[in-house]
């Protein structure tokens, strides 16, 4: 008969090999978990998804002064006030095909003929002759002789001219084409009472303006480009 001592070891020695293959398996279930790919060197890194996905949430996050997402009447990232959200294009500006958001300064920076220099003496239109959201940008600078074929075109000073003045540290402000200030108006971010200047050229010297009384609906009017109106610029982002 094996002595009771015999017995027992050897019951050890079986439970200690099977602790053993336990760990292992242990182990090995651990070492899946993090998954490993090659780097540049040829030296294995682990691969850290969260961290890829960290600046997504930030950008969620943000507000709207910070590239967030906005609504009217926040203050954009022009430190301007938000009022009109909608997608649209805007040909030249910053968010191209891909614009959101237009903001306004927060009051008129002074009154301004339309335009001054060759451009106003023109019998021909100069090209500022969009109306639409997302067109004031191409007017301005059809108005500051961008666009223009002829220096004879061309605004050496005016409206447009002091409205691209950068502010808030940006440099693509402009003056807005008529549909672009009427949510202006609407918004109740200018004054109704003021004419302001839109950049749509009517025809030849004839610019619009834009005023409204309060309790009333918005008002445009042609007149003459050499007038003073006042001027509250614009961007698109």
């Amino acid at each position: 008969m094996a002595s009771p001592s015999f017995e027992i070891g050897d019951a050890m020695r079986t439970r200690l090999k099977l602790l053993t293959v336990g760990l292992v398996l242990v182990t090995a279930a651990v070492a899946g978990c993090s998954s490993t790919t090659e780097g540049p060197s040829g030296a294995v890194q682990d691969d850290v998804p969260a961290a890829a996905d960290a600046p997504v949430a930030a950008a969620a996050g943000a507000s709207c002064a910070s590239g967030g997402q906005c609504q009217e009447g926040e203050t954009g990232p022009g430190g301007g006030t938000v009022f009109y959200a909608g997608p649209f294009s805007a040909p030249g500006t910053v968010c191209g095909d891909n614009c959101f958001y237009l903001e306004a300064q927060p009051s008129s920076i002074g009154s301004f003929p339309w335009c001054e220099g060759p451009g106003a003496a023109s019998n021909d239109l100069i090209g500022a002759t969009g109306m639409a959201i997302g067109t004031g940008y191409s007017n301005t600078q059809a108005m500051l002789g961008t666009h223009s074929t002829s220096p004879a075109e061309v605004c050496t000073s005016g409206a447009a001219n002091e409205a691209v003045a950068p502010w808030g540290g940006y440099s693509d402000w402009y003056l807005p084409a008529v549909e672009e200030l009427q949510p202006l108006f609407e918004a109740l971010v200018i004054s109704p009472n003021a004419p302001y200047w839109t950049s749509t050229q009517d025809s030849p010297n004839k610019p619009q303006l834009l005023w409204s009384q309060p309790g009333s609906d918005e008002e445009t009017s042609t007149v003459d480009d050499s007038d003073s109106a006042s001027v509250i610029p614009i961007r698109a982002f």
